[in-house]
């Protein structure tokens, strides 16, 4: 079969289609311990059921990230630890000078900066070594060092990564981030989200039709039972999933056919796949001399100066 036009780029926002749940092998996977010197990964500090409103988003996914090139939002991201955030490859092309990144942790409405607010620059960005050779198609994740320490509260926090041994069966699982609800549609300013099954790579790979598109470092998600669509959401967003109380991050938004072939489902990279690599790199990589964050919006005080313009598609 000819290669699909969409590869070529990659989209730097995924359509999410939806596809059932295909039978896999199941065990309780082994959650990674943090530092003693960090809190807890995969837990939220809410109570009761989330009914809406500022605070309880805020709380619902603490380790989402707003990824901002130029003052513009144009990519998501995940905490995973004080000084890391966890992206997508293709959100930090060659092209792009790192100095015009930003990181914003405790956002949920991209117009307004909220209590828990913190703004970071980006010091170090590492792209994984096959994204260079697979290009546009695998490899697709990156480690984002940022030049202050995240200060975490329960609007912050980081989330669990998953490790090799991670087998996914009969789990709730989410992707969130800041995508368009229909093709037609403009860019949400407030944090969406959507549930959605995982699909095995063989049935993935057949919905695709070539086996090369598809490959061990990819996770599919989609269901297409309610043709349901979260249409354009944020490359380098997390999926998430939950083993007993505790969220595990198991994808990073990677690639997609669009709202408009609601039959394919949404690519992501596969975490466990690159968790050696992600905590090798993190254990590793000296940190910045800056041992408090370059702005905090922590002290309680709400402000309401915008933190976008205007959120857009694309920047590339």
């Amino acid at each position: 079969l000819p290669c699909p036009t969409f590869l070529f780029p990659p989209l730097p926002f995924l359509a999410l289609s939806f596809i059932l749940l295909s039978t896999l092998p199941f065990h309780s996977p082994s959650i990674p311990q943090p530092s003693p010197t960090f809190p807890s990964c995969g837990h939220r500090y809410i109570q009761g059921k989330i009914v809406g409103g500022m605070d309880a988003l805020e709380r619902k996914w603490p380790w989402q990230v707003s990824v901002q090139y130029r003052g513009f939002h144009v990519c998501g991201g995940s905490i995973i630890n004080e000084y890391w955030i966890l992206s997508a490859a293709h959100c930090f092309d060659r092209d792009k000078s790192i100095e015009a990144f930003d990181i914003y942790v405790g956002l949920v409405d991209l117009r307004f900066a909220g209590s828990h607010t913190q703004w970071f620059e980006v010091n170090k960005v590492i792209v994984h070594p096959t994204y260079e050779v697979y290009h546009p198609v695998g490899g697709d994740i990156a480690l984002v060092q940022l030049k202050s320490r995240i200060v975490f509260s329960d609007s912050v926090l980081p989330v669990c990564i998953a490790p090799p041994d991670v087998n996914l069966h009969n789990v709730t699982c989410w992707s969130t981030g800041w995508g368009l609800i229909s093709p037609q549609g403009h860019i949400p300013d407030k944090l969406q989200e959507a549930q959605i099954p995982l699909i095995s790579l063989p049935l993935c790979q057949l919905l695709y039709g070539h086996l090369s598109y598809i490959m061990l470092d990819m996770l599919c998600a989609g269901d297409i039972r309610n043709m349901r669509t979260v249409c354009e959401g944020d490359s380098g967003g997390p999926l998430v999933c939950e083993f007993n109380h505790t969220w595990l991050q198991v994808g990073v938004v990677s690639w997609g056919r669009g709202c408009t072939y609601p039959l394919y489902p949404a690519v992501y990279a596969r975490v466990s796949y690159f968790s050696k690599w992600i905590h090798y790199y993190i254990e590793h990589t000296p940190l910045p001399s800056q041992p408090l964050p370059a702005l905090s919006l922590v002290l309680g005080t709400t402000i309401s100066i915008p933190v976008t313009i205007l959120a857009v598609l694309s920047m590339w």
